[in-house]
């Protein structure tokens, strides 16, 4: 069997063999279906509330995409200016670590406080948890270039933007692209933070619900689509990936199995 084939058979079957335990246990113990239901009532719970959480996955999606947009855009940025600014560097970064070292979730009642109850407040969440890995990532990967290049650029006469362009930059991706395979699954995580502190629509409003009611059963029908979201996004990140950084070892790695 191809190595390419056994990567998607293997985790299909895994993930089957688990939900049939799942039903096997739950059926021989007898467990409360308040406390773990078994996967067939999922399956029905998902079919009869596909069309509400089809709505409330968009909303979520869009919180959630939003702020992980501002903060790739923001982040990047950021991230060019500290490595060519010792000053940014010494003031700005550090203020940016101690923020990120804080909880997000203390910050999601004061961003409904100063930025209102909507969607800002919600986009403002996941960009603040997915901003920090962005920079991180692409500050290291701008900074770790070989010092003979950089020398050879210079004996050339190369500019700073020629030194960005064809040597820093390039030598980043890789980084930067393990930043916002972090960033972007965490801005999903953001969003529902977000969501359970104060909203009237979205996934996190949506299992805060199914807790209310003790609806166990449509709780992890929400987690497991918030997890394919995320997984959906991280894959999506990878194929990203792949058309603009085929050099990076992840993607060498990647190809060389198949």
């Amino acid at each position: 069997m191809k190595a390419s084939t056994r990567n998607i058979i293997e985790p299909i079957v895994f993930f089957l063999a688990l939900l049939i335990l799942w039903e096997i246990l739950v059926e021989i113990i007898k467990v409360p279906s308040f406390i773990l239901p078994p996967p067939r009532d999922l399956w029905i719970a998902f079919i009869n509330k596909l069309p509400i959480i089809g709505h409330h996955a968009w909303i979520t999606f869009i919180e959630a995409f939003g702020g992980f947009a501002l903060s790739l855009l923001l982040g990047i940025g950021f991230a060019v200016a500290v490595v060519y600014s010792p000053h940014l560097q010494n003031t700005i970064y550090p203020l940016i670590v101690i923020l990120y070292a804080m909880p997000k979730s203390a910050f999601a009642p004061l961003m409904v406080i100063w930025v209102g109850y909507g969607l800002v407040s919600k986009i403002a969440i996941a960009f603040l948890v997915a901003f920090f890995p962005i920079v991180v990532n692409t500050v290291v990967g701008l900074k770790e270039v070989e010092p003979e290049l950089l020398e050879l650029a210079r004996i050339n006469r190369g500019s700073q933007f020629d030194i960005f362009k064809k040597i820093r930059l390039p030598n980043s991706l890789p980084y930067m692209f393990a930043g916002i395979k972090v960033a972007i699954v965490l801005s999903v995580t953001g969003a529902i933070v977000a969501e359970f502190v104060a909203a009237n629509e979205g996934l996190g409003y949506l299992v805060l619900q199914a807790n209310y009611s003790l609806d166990t059963a449509f709780a992890l029908v929400i987690l497991l689509i918030l997890a394919v979201l995320s997984l959906g996004l991280f894959w999506l990140v990878e194929i990203i990936q792949r058309k603009l950084a085929p050099w990076s070892a992840e993607v060498r790695q990647v190809e060389g199995s198949f």
